[in-house]
C-alpha cells in the first residue's frame, strides 16, 4: 500500500474526541498508569512518582469494519480494565467482537486482544492504532535499519550507505515493513517502538510478542504523532480466536532501554540454545576449497567459521544421499555462483571426506558449519536442468534419489508451493508489492537457483524427509560445530494449495510458510541441539520470531548498511556473521567498513580462498584485515550490554559502543572526527568495574595496545581517548 493510501486510512481509523470528558478507568503497575477512557480507548500515560503525564491515545482498529453498539468496559479482578466491542463488515453482515484488556504486570501493563469471527472466513487488516498528541521534542525510535528512509524504494534510488541505527528521529510520514527487504530497505526487525523525550529523560514504548502470528505487518507513521502497526492475513471466523499481546512501558530516554525490556520479556528469543553458540565467532568464509591454508594468518584475522559453500550436496535438499556406505562417492552440484552447470565438470565427494574436512578445520581451530535449507529443493542433473511441473515421472534408474523429480514426486509432492502473488517471489517484488501485497493466485510453482523448486516445509512427508537430514548430520559429521540454514525469504510466500487453518489470503485458506516453519523448527532444533550442534541461519529478512532456535545468524546481505544494523538487533547474545562480496565493499573505505562491523559486534567475511561470490585472497585486502584482526579475535565471545545509558562520547564526536566477553568490558570507539575524544561510562558497579582499572587501548594496525590504569569516580568513569584513523578499541578488565 501507497504511504498516502495508509496515512489517510490512519486519519479515517482515529479514535474519537467525546470519550476525554467521559469516565475513565485505571490501570496501574509500578510506576506506570494508564487511563481507559469508557468506549474503550487509551487515553493517557503518566507516570506515578511524578508529574510527568502524557495524553496518548490507543486502539485497536479493523479495516473495512464499523463498530456496532457502545464498547462495554468493565474492571477485573486482577486490577486490569476489558474492553468488549462488536463490529461489522462494511455492508452490515459478518460480526466480529474484539476484546481488549489490560493487565497489570510487573515492568508493564499487558494489552491482550482477541478477535472472534463470524460464521464466515474472512480476513481484514488488524490495527494498533497510538496517537501522540505531545509531539513537542518528542523523538521516535525502533529496530529499523535506516532512520532516515521513509518506505521502501527500489535499488539504485537510495545511496547505499550506512546509518547510525541508534539515532532518533522527529514523526515524520514512514512506511516500514517488519523484517525488512534485503535490497529494498525500510525494514525494523524487533516490533517494538519508542517515543522519546530527551528532556524529560523518559520514553514510552509499545512491544508486540513475538510469539503472536505477525504474519505481514507493517509499521507507519504520520508527522502528527500516529502510530499504525498493521497485521494482515490472520484468518477471523467462528469459534477460533486469533490474540495479540502487547506491553506498554516507560524507560529512560535511550534505545538501550527499549531493547533491554524486549531482552528481557522474550528471552527465548534473543538466546542461543546451543551452550557452545559464542564459541562459534570469527571471520566468516563460504568456501568448498579443502586445500591447504595459512591458519597462522587467518587466526591473526579473528579467526574462521565456514558456512561449506553448498556444492558438497547431489543437489538441493540431498544433502546426504542414500549412499550404501560412508566412502560410496556421489557427484557434488558442479554450478557457478548464478546456479548454472559448470560445462563438462564432475567433481565427487564422501561422507568420510566431508566429516574429515571438519576434523581437520577443528584442528586449527576453525569451525564448520554445513549447508541446509528447507525451502529450496532439487536443481539440474542429468534427467534435466529443473525439477519438471508436471510430474513426467520417468526415472531411468533404480536409484530414484538421483532423479530429483521423481524423487520429489514419489515422497512428497505436497511440499510444491503455489503462491499468491503473481510474481517471480517476494525477493523480487517491488517496492509498491512489498507495501501492499497484490493477489493474484498462482498456477505455478517457483523455481530458483540451479533449477531447484520451492517447497513448503509444512508437508508432513518433506519435515520428515529434512529431520532425517538432520539426524544424519549429527551422525556423520561429529567435528562439524553444525548447520546454517539458508534462504529464509521464501517463508514470505502463501501456499494456496495448502491450510493450515490460521491464514486467510484473496478469499481463500492458505497455508503460511512462516507457520510452516514454526511448527517444523522446533523439531529440527531438538536434533541438533541434541547431538551438540549449532544451528545458524542467513535470514533474508530479519525477524524476531525467527530466531527463537537459531544459535547465531550469517547474513548473507550483511554488507548492506541496513541489513547488517537489522540482524544486529537480532543477535545481542548470539554471533553474527556478515557476507562480505568483493575487494571493492572494504576498499572503498577499509576503516569505515571494519569499524562498523566493530561497533554492531558482527564479523565480515574473510577473503578466503574457494569463496562463492564472496570476497576472495587479495594482499592489499588482507593487510587491512590483519590491520583490525586484533579488535576483531577480541569480540569472540561477545555479549552487548544494554545498560541504558551506559556510555557515551562527549559531543558525539565518535560513536561508541558495550560489549561484554566474560569479566572484561569492550567498548569500540569508532569513526571519530577529532583526534581525541572524551568517553563516558555510566554504572560501573553494574559492569563489574570498580576502584583502579587495567585499560588496554588497540588502535588498526598496531601488534600490542596501548596499557594504563584509570580510576572509577563514584559509580562513572571519564576517559580523555586519542584517536588513530578515527578509532579506538578500550578493554577495561579488574
Amino acid at each position: 500500500m501507497k504511504p498516502l493510501v495508509l496515512l489517510l486510512a490512519i486519519a479515517l481509523l482515529r479514535p474519537s474526541p467525546e470519550a476525554a470528558a467521559q469516565r475513565s478507568f485505571t490501570v496501574r503497575s509500578g510506576d506506570t498508569e494508564i487511563s481507559v477512557s469508557s468506549n474503550g480507548e487509551i487515553a493517557g500515560i503518566r507516570k506515578r512518582s511524578g508529574p510527568w503525564n502524557k495524553h496518548v491515545r490507543g486502539v485497536t482498529v479493523l479495516d473495512s469494519s464499523i463498530q456496532v453498539g457502545e464498547a462495554r468496559v468493565i474492571e477485573t479482578r486482577d486490577r486490569g480494565v476489558q474492553v468488549r466491542r462488536d463490529f461489522a463488515r462494511e455492508g452490515g453482515r459478518l460480526r466480529l467482537s474484539v476484546v481488549d484488556r489490560f493487565t497489570p504486570e510487573t515492568s508493564s501493563i499487558r494489552w491482550d486482544v482477541e478477535i472472534e469471527g463470524g460464521t464466515e472466513p474472512w480476513s481484514t487488516g488488524i490495527g494498533t492504532l497510538m496517537v501522540f498528541s505531545d509531539t513537542a521534542g518528542a523523538r521516535f525510535w525502533t529496530t529499523w535499519g535506516n532512520p532516515d528512509q521513509l518506505s521502501p524504494a527500489e535499488p539504485g534510488t537510495h545511496p547505499d550507505v550506512w546509518h547510525n541505527p541508534f539515532d532518533t528521529r522527529p514523526f515524520r510520514n514512514m512506511h516500514l515493513i517488519y523484517g525488512g527487504h534485503f535490497a529494498k530497505g525500510a525494514g525494523y526487525s524487533v516490533p517494538v517502538f519508542s517515543v522519546m523525550y530527551p528532556g524529560e529523560l523518559a520514553g514510552i514504548g509499545l512491544a508486540m510478542s513475538p510469539g503472536d502470528p505477525l504474519l505481514d505487518l507493517h509499521m507507519v507513521t504520520t508527522s502528527g504523532g500516529e502510530v499504525l502497526q498493521r497485521r494482515n492475513f490472520n484468518r477471523l471466523e467462528s469459534g477460533k480466536t486469533v490474540k495479540f499481546t502487547m506491553h506498554i512501558f516507560l524507560h529512560e530516554s535511550d534505545w538501550r532501554a527499549v531493547v533491554s525490556f524486549m531482552a528481557g520479556k522474550f528471552p527465548a528469543y534473543f538466546h542461543p540454545v546451543a551452550k557452545n553458540a559464542m564459541d562459534i565467532c570469527g571471520l566468516g568464509a563460504y568456501s568448498s576449497f579443502e586445500g591447504e591454508i595459512d591458519a597462522g594468518k587467518y587466526r591473526k584475522m579473528g579467526g574462521i567459521v565456514n558456512w561449506k559453500a553448498s556444492f558438497d550436496f547431489s543437489y538441493m535438499g540431498m544433502f546426504i544421499p542414500p549412499v550404501p556406505s560412508d566412502t560410496t562417492p556421489w557427484k557434488r552440484f558442479d554450478a557457478t555462483s548464478g546456479g548454472d552447470p559448470v560445462p563438462g565438470q564432475k567433481t565427487y565427494t564422501t561422507i568420510a571426506r566431508m566429516a574429515r574436512y571438519a576434523s581437520r578445520m577443528k584442528a586449527l581451530g576453525f569451525s564448520t558449519l554445513n549447508y541446509f535449507n528447507m525451502t529450496e529443493f532439487g536443481g539440474f542433473s542429468e534427467w534435466g536442468k529443473t525439477v519438471a511441473y508436471p510430474d513426467p515421472h520417468a526415472t531411468g534408474t533404480d536409484d530414484v534419489w538421483l532423479n530429483p523429480t521423481a524423487f520429489l514426486y514419489d515422497n512428497f509432492p505436497g511440499a510444491l508451493v503455489f503462491g499468491v502473488v503473481d510474481d517471480t517471489g517476494w525477493h523480487k517484488r517491488s517496492a509498491e508489492q512489498l507495501m501492499q501485497m497484490k493477489v493474484a493466485f498462482r498456477d505455478l510453482p517457483f523455481w530458483t537457483w540451479g533449477g531447484a523448486i520451492i517447497t513448503d516445509v509444512g508437508d508432513p512427508m518433506y519435515a520428515r524427509f529434512l529431520l532425517n537430514q538432520a539426524r544424519l548430520h549429527v551422525e556423520k559429521f561429529p567435528d562439524a560445530q553444525g548447520i546454517a540454514i539458508d534462504r529464509f525469504d521464501w517463508l514470505n510466500e502463501y501456499n494456496w494449495h495448502a491450510d493450515d487453518g490460521k491464514t486467510w489470503v484473496g478469499g481463500k485458506p492458505v497455508r503460511a510458510l512462516l507457520n510452516s516453519y514454526r511448527e517444523f523448527i522446533p523439531r529440527l532444533a531438538r536434533i541438533m541441539h541434541d547431538g551438540g550442534k549449532v544451528i545458524f541461519c542467513n535470514p533474508h529478512m530479519n525477524r524476531l520470531e525467527l530466531m527463537e532456535w537459531m544459535d547465531g545468524v550469517y547474513n548473507e546481505f550483511g554488507q548492506i548498511g541496513h541489513d547488517l544494523n537489522l540482524s544486529s538487533f537480532l543477535t545481542f547474545y548470539k554471533p553474527l556473521i556478515c557476507w562480505t562480496p568483493d575487494r571493492e565493499t572494504v576498499m572503498k573505505s577499509p576503516d569505515a567498513f571494519f569499524q562498523r562491523h566493530l561497533l554492531m559486534g558482527a564479523f565480515p567475511t574473510a577473503p578466503y580462498p574457494g569463496n562463492d561470490h564472496t570476497i576472495g585472497p587479495d594482499p592489499d585486502v588482507e593487510r587491512r584485515y590483519l590491520d583490525y584482526g586484533p579488535m576483531f579475535n577480541l569480540m569472540h565471545g561477545r555479549s552487548w550490554v544494554l545498560i541504558p545509558g551506559v556510555a557515551e562520547v562527549a559531543g558525539g564526536k565518535a560513536l561508541c559502543n558495550v560489549f561484554r566477553t566474560g569479566t572484561r568490558i569492550l567498548v569500540p570507539v569508532v569513526m571519530g572526527t577529532s583526534d581525541t575524544v572524551t568517553v563516558r561510562l555510566r554504572h560501573c558497579g553494574e559492569l563489574g568495574l570498580t576502584a583502579s582499572l587495567r585499560v588496554e587501548t588497540w588502535y588498526p594496525g598496531k601488534e600490542r595496545p596501548v596499557t594504563g590504569r584509570v580510576a572509577v569516580t563514584g559509580d562513572e568513569l571519564k576517559l580523555s581517548v586519542p584517536l588513530e584513523r578515527g578509532c579506538a578499541f578500550l578493554v577495561f578488565s579488574r
